[in-house]
């Protein structure tokens, strides 16, 4: 019985957006992290707070913080942890490597992708190659990559659907 592989297809819709969801909670959870061990030894340190520092300092350190996350992680490894946990893989266009400068074009590239109604995310649903705006600035795309391992049900499932087949 000969067993599919995704590795290398286009990552759909779902996939994407549930490695972008997992991201938002990692860049969350350790800026939140960052700030409080930052906070903690400016006060234990030099007695000053982190507390007038608030608003829209805060809003770009956050920003920078996510943009950092991403460029770094992405051109390191070619995922962030989403999309690891996900199994996607950012790559070129023709299925190379991403480097760090298409990197940081697609993080740079990405507001306008998800500004006026998100129409430049909507391309991932609209695209057969699932790109949206950034992917196709960047010339970068988004595939499954679960290193080359067959696409298969769990276990007793997978025995159960091949006991039936042979029969």
């Amino acid at each position: 019985m000969r067993h599919a592989t995704v590795t290398g297809q286009y990552a759909g819709p779902v996939s994407r957006a549930a490695a972008v969801a997992i991201d938002v909670g990692v860049v969350l959870a350790s800026y939140s992290i960052g700030v409080a061990l930052a906070g903690f030894l400016l006060d234990a340190i030099l007695d000053v707070s982190l507390e007038e520092g608030t608003g829209a300092v805060a809003s770009i350190a956050l920003l920078a913080w996510g943009a950092v996350y991403v460029v770094v992680s992405t051109a390191v490894s070619g995922r962030t942890v989403g999309k690891a946990v996900v199994g996607l893989k950012v790559v070129s266009r023709h299925g190379r490597p991403v480097g760090p400068g298409a990197c940081l074009v697609r993080t740079l590239v990405l507001p306008l992708s998800t500004s006026f109604f998100g129409v430049g995310a909507l391309l991932v649903v609209l695209r057969r190659d699932h790109r949206a705006l950034h992917d196709l600035i960047a010339r970068t795309a988004v595939v499954y990559d679960w290193g080359d391992r067959p696409a298969q049900l769990p276990g007793p499932l997978t025995a159960y659907l091949r006991a039936r087949d042979a029969a």
